[in-house]
């Protein structure tokens, strides 16, 4: 369903052996990033500027709003989300990936489903959704799920 990276793979093979966690491999070397800003985007605040080398931890129910910049014309945002500690699995996550300017947006949307069920064993739901236009793409977050989670974003080029 998900293909994994060799770098994630080995990651995973080491969690596996009781070199490092789970958490540790997903994140595969990234800085955290504590996203406790107010950065200005679409009339609306973004608690930081994401990049593919940090991730960001936070807790649902609620939403987390990010800037995720490209600095191509056509690209695409793939959003991993791990929970670390699973409380409630809630029905509804949703992502809203909006255009430079916030003219437009792409969503992805699970509803009516067991999200931790949908997570997997691995505990990682994974997103790709359009990301047309250079720039700063405010990428909103929101879920009534309750869990820790960690989040990372990477830029693809299409």
């Amino acid at each position: 369903m998900r293909p994994l990276s060799r770098s994630f793979g080995w990651a995973l093979a080491l969690a596996a052996a009781g070199c490092v966690d789970a958490e540790q491999a997903f994140t595969d070397g990234r800085l955290e990033d504590p996203c406790a800003g107010a950065v200005p985007v679409c009339q609306t605040r973004a608690a930081c500027v994401l990049d593919p080398d940090e991730f960001v931890q936070g807790t649902f129910p609620g939403a987390q709003r990010l800037i995720v910049r490209t600095d191509v014309d056509r690209a695409r945002v793939r959003v991993r989300l791990l929970f670390t500690e699973q409380v409630y699995p809630g029905t509804e996550l949703q992502l809203d990936l909006w255009t430079p300017g916030c003219g437009d947006r792409e969503r992805a949307r699970l509803v009516d489903i067991d999200l931790f069920e949908r997570a997997g064993a691995d505990g990682i739901l994974e997103f790709t959704l359009a990301a047309p236009g250079r720039g700063d793409h405010l990428l909103d977050v929101y879920s009534d799920l309750s869990a820790r989670w960690t989040l990372t974003v990477d830029v693809l080029s299409d």
